[in-house]
């Protein structure tokens, strides 16, 4: 027991004492200079002007580069809205050929009916008659 009380009193006490003394006793021998010389505030000032271009630097690449590539995207958007209140909307959404209806008020979405699955080439073709049969 008397070992280990040796052993830390060494390690937590006189340890850092005399290292402490060691330190100051070279800090008595550096040159000493004044705080606020100009090499010392151009110094200052050279470290803050790398600072803070590593942050803009940082958040011109985050900007631009920052977005990460999602794999399972869903082919959504908005095909147009109308509102109905003060806070209310009916919104029309496309998702993977189909169209929603959606009621939107605050805190809460509702589906008003689901139309049935957008076919461009049937809308194309039906147009296309109906183009032709104008004189």
């Amino acid at each position: 027991m008397s070992r280990l009380y040796a052993f830390l009193l060494f390690m937590f006490i006189e340890l850092p004492q005399s290292l402490a003394a060691e330190t100051l006793g070279q800090i008595d021998k550096l040159p000493r200079s004044e705080p606020l010389s100009i090499i010392n505030v151009l110094n200052m000032l050279m470290g803050l002007v790398v600072v803070i271009a590593l942050i803009l630097g940082l958040a011109w690449v985050l900007r631009k580069y920052g977005r990460l590539p999602v794999n399972n995207q869903v082919e959504m958007k908005v095909l147009g809205g109308l509102s109905l209140g003060t806070r209310e909307r009916a919104v029309l959404v496309q998702v993977e050929g189909h169209r929603i209806l959606l009621g939107v008020a605050p805190g809460r979405v509702d589906t008003l009916h689901v139309l049935d699955k957008v076919d461009s080439k049937a809308f194309e073709n039906t147009l296309s008659e109906v183009m032709d049969q104008k004189p």
